[in-house]
């Protein structure tokens, strides 16, 4: 076994002593600087999204306005077409152009080319009514004056004419 001795000139370990902290670089204004410029920034960041969500709001209050105002043109125009489009007003107008109805139509199936019924011109003397001409008719007869009723007890004539009839 060997062993080396261990003798008194042996090297001394070195002495351990407590480090100094190191000085902080951000001072208590720095944080509160840096605070401060978050704040500011954060308000105005509000006031941007603000300001935007405003006119926003204008924007779509101008669009819903002229949305209701085109419901109600688009309602104005289908009501008008429907009007024109009715089969009396397009009678009137082929009427106005020359048209005269025919009161014996005949019809051509296209699948086969067949005709169905017996084409027939017309002299336009067929359907006057439909074409605004008016019939002979008897002349109106004179006017039936009304018969008098005595007034009962209590009212005037005027009273019972205000009332209507009493149907006798």
């Amino acid at each position: 076994m060997s062993a080396q001795p261990v003798t008194a000139d042996a090297p001394t370990a070195p002495r351990l002593s407590v480090v100094r902290p190191q000085p902080t670089t951000v001072s208590v204004m720095g944080f509160v600087g840096i605070v401060a410029l978050l704040v500011a920034a954060g308000l105005a960041l509000v006031m941007i999204v603000t300001t935007q969500v405003g006119a926003q709001s204008k924007e779509l209050a101008s669009l819903r306005r002229e949305s209701t105002e085109l419901g109600y043109t688009a309602a104005a125009l289908t009501s008008q077409l429907q009007k024109v489009s009715s089969a009396n007003a397009l009678a009137l107008r082929a009427s106005q152009l020359g048209m005269v109805p025919n009161p014996y139509p005949a019809f051509i199936h296209l699948a086969d080319g067949t005709v169905t019924g017996v084409p027939t011109a017309v002299s336009g003397d067929e359907l006057p009514f439909l074409r605004g001409r008016r019939t002979e008719a008897p002349p109106p007869a004179a006017p039936v004056p009304p018969r008098a009723q005595p007034a009962p007890a209590g009212q005037s004539a005027d009273d019972l004419v205000a009332a209507g009839s009493t149907g006798d």
